[in-house]
């Protein structure tokens, strides 16, 4: 039962930081669109749209950190107290990390309230989300793939000596293959959620106007979101198997059959995955179905859980 809690917990954990984490960077390649419109109303619309998500991404950041905290709270053990010890330092500069991202992203919001602006405002505020968004994405979850991958021995050696994990042996485990692939993978469904996001924000606008320019350019966002998530579906097979290859021998031999459970959610999220291509390229049509779209976001949501508690039971 505890196992099970665990992975809902984690697994809307990750849905909200990685929504909220990535949302500035669907921001970005949307608000570029603005000055290709020529249509003024259209650009108002994007405009509007843009700042809902930066208020969201705030929102979903909280609610997720706070899940994390009580993730945390299932997770407490000695052990795990051990663990974290030995990146105590990583800790402290994460948290500060986490706090300027919130800052600069609050700060973007403030500052875009009043019109879309102009390419040289386009560009600054370009920059200060992209900082804000890949502080987040690269650090935060780097660091605890690291804290779990440390071998136990080196565990008990440092905590005997009170000391911390050298700075060497950190960037030796971040920047190891397995590492790696096991971030972009994450990474990347990550990004992909917040597309998935987007598509559901946008057909909520479309829903609340009959007609005129609010209705058409949520419609066209939601083909657009669409588009992008197919893409990184596609781009996810890729990665899945660079992951799969550059996973130590125990854990694949875990997923191949020794942790039956694992194995059986692992081959209903492949089954997911390729039914998950057909909905996202249906929804590229002229007109978006709604039904089917809800049906697609509840496929990618238990696809995601299934990922998840692969993850947890391995």
């Amino acid at each position: 039962m505890m196992q099970v809690i665990k992975i809902f917990v984690q697994s809307s954990h990750l849905l909200m930081v990685g929504i909220g984490v990535c949302l500035p960077l669907v921001v970005i390649l949307l608000s570029r669109k603005i000055h290709q419109l020529t249509d003024d109303r259209h650009c108002f619309a994007v405009w509007k749209f843009c700042r809902v998500l930066l208020k969201h991404s705030v929102i979903l950041i909280l609610i997720g950190s706070f899940l994390g905290f009580v993730m945390a709270g299932i997770l407490w053990s000695d052990a795990y107290h051990e663990r974290c010890h030995l990146v105590m330092t990583k800790f402290k500069w994460a948290a500060v990390e986490w706090a300027t991202s919130m800052a600069i992203i609050s700060m973007v919001l403030g500052s875009w309230r009043k019109q879309a602006g102009g390419r040289r405002a386009f560009w600054v505020r370009t920059l200060f989300l992209l900082i804000a968004s890949l502080n987040l994405l690269y650090h935060l979850p780097i660091l605890f793939m690291v804290l779990t991958s440390i071998p136990e021995t080196q565990v008990q050696i440092l905590t005997e000596l009170n000391q911390e994990l050298p700075r060497s042996d950190f960037v030796s485990i971040a920047f190891s293959g397995e590492t790696l692939s096991r971030w972009l993978h994450a990474a990347l469904a990550m990004i992909a959620a917040s597309f998935v996001y987007t598509a559901l924000q946008s057909i909520k606008v479309a829903n609340q106007h009959q007609q005129g320019a609010n209705r058409d350019s949520a419609i066209s966002v939601c083909r657009w979101a669409s588009r992008n998530v197919l893409i990184l579906l596609f781009v996810q097979i890729g990665l899945g198997i660079w992951a799969a290859l550059a996973m130590d021998h125990g854990r694949a031999q875990d997923l191949m059959g020794n942790v039956w459970p694992a194995s059986l959610l692992f081959l209903i999220s492949m089954s997911l995955l390729f039914i998950q291509l057909q909905q996202w390229t249906g929804l590229m049509s002229e007109q978006v179905d709604r039904k089917k779209l809800v049906k697609a976001i509840a496929t990618f949501i238990t696809m995601f859980i299934c990922m998840t508690a692969v993850s947890v039971l391995i």
